[in-house]
């Protein structure tokens, strides 16, 4: 098993397959890109299909593919398929617009969970915040998997004065649909432009939706990284995630692997275990697992705690390529 130093095992990776992506986020990505990596620094599927076959024997049971955007990777079926037949709980972390075209293959490998990155319900806002004019198809992404009745959340990064009057609107859209709308705080990410101007907390989220809703009803169990909430009646759920102020650390039982086979104990991590050279000079299976079991132990408490460890002054690297 993957047990840290605090007692912890670690049961949930986060799969980053590429840090490409056909939106440009402002709290993501700056409006050029970065300096994507070339096909031959990422991971192939075959070594991440062997790097899950070790997570898997070591109690890692659930696996979220991110990006970038995974849509954009080529033949991405043939590798959910693969994790398929390895983990008995499969999601996406996507932005919909392709997802229409490979929804069928998908599922039909194992992945049924997904999370749809939406930050507005305003197209030409839409725009504003993606520098892409793709509302559309994120939209029409979202009215598929409500209408095949597949386990969706809406995870909108809320920015003051860019989309937090929309708080209510999202809150709204729990009525009538069962799906969870979850509200992030945005996080000090893509180069140190920081959003540090944009940021809205945990708690002022919370305010102003029971200020509307007074009568909004506490779950009594956190799931994930998210505290929840569900309006009386409603078939949805709202949910919060504190990312930045990271109250909800002490429960972390994520792991990372990036694109280019960094793996991260922690979304504030700088200093990772590089396991692309690794495999590539053909490391034994036993001495692998070894020096992965170590890595993790090593697991911070907290993510400020991993912050004030390995943080370098207040440079933080683009979301795109640590995996979301």
């Amino acid at each position: 098993m993957l047990i840290d130093q605090h007692g912890r095992q670690l049961t949930y990776l986060r799969l980053g397959v590429t840090d490409r992506c056909n939106l440009r986020c402002r709290y993501c990505m700056p409006a050029e890109g970065i300096d994507f990596a070339p096909r031959d620094a990422l991971l192939t599927y075959d070594e991440i299909l062997f790097l899950a076959d070790v997570l898997a024997e070591q109690g890692v049971t659930k696996v979220r593919l991110t990006g970038g955007e995974p849509l954009v990777r080529r033949d991405l079926p043939v590798l959910v398929r693969g994790l398929g037949e390895r983990f008995p709980k499969l999601a996406m972390t996507t932005n919909g617009i392709l997802l229409p075209k490979y929804l069928d293959e998908l599922t039909a490998a194992g992945l049924t969970r997904f999370n749809l990155s939406l930050d507005t319900l305003r197209p030409d806002r839409f725009f504003a915040i993606t520098r892409r004019d793709e509302y559309g198809g994120t939209r029409r992404a979202l009215d598929l998997l409500l209408e095949r009745d597949y386990y969706v959340k809406v995870n909108v990064v809320v920015m003051r004065g860019q989309n937090d009057d929309e708080l209510l609107d999202f809150v709204a859209l729990t009525r009538d649909n069962a799906l969870d709308v979850r509200f992030i705080e945005a996080m000090p990410f893509n180069d140190d432009d920081g959003n540090h101007d944009v940021f809205l907390s945990y708690q002022a989220m919370l305010d102003r939706i029971r200020a509307a809703h007074p009568d909004l009803e506490q779950s009594h169990e956190q799931e994930g990284s998210a505290v929840t909430f569900r309006l009386p009646g409603a078939r949805g759920r709202v949910g919060i995630i504190p990312a930045y102020s990271r109250s909800l650390c002490g429960s972390c039982n994520r792991l990372r692997l990036t694109p280019k086979g960094t793996m991260l104990n922690c979304l504030y991590s700088t200093k990772g275990l590089e396991l692309l050279p690794l495999l590539r000079a053909g490391i034994p299976r036993d001495e692998l697992t070894e020096l992965i079991q170590a890595f993790v132990y090593g697991k911070y408490a907290t993510g400020h705690d991993t912050e004030r460890h390995e943080q370098q002054g207040n440079i933080f690297a683009s979301m795109t390529s640590i995996g979301g």
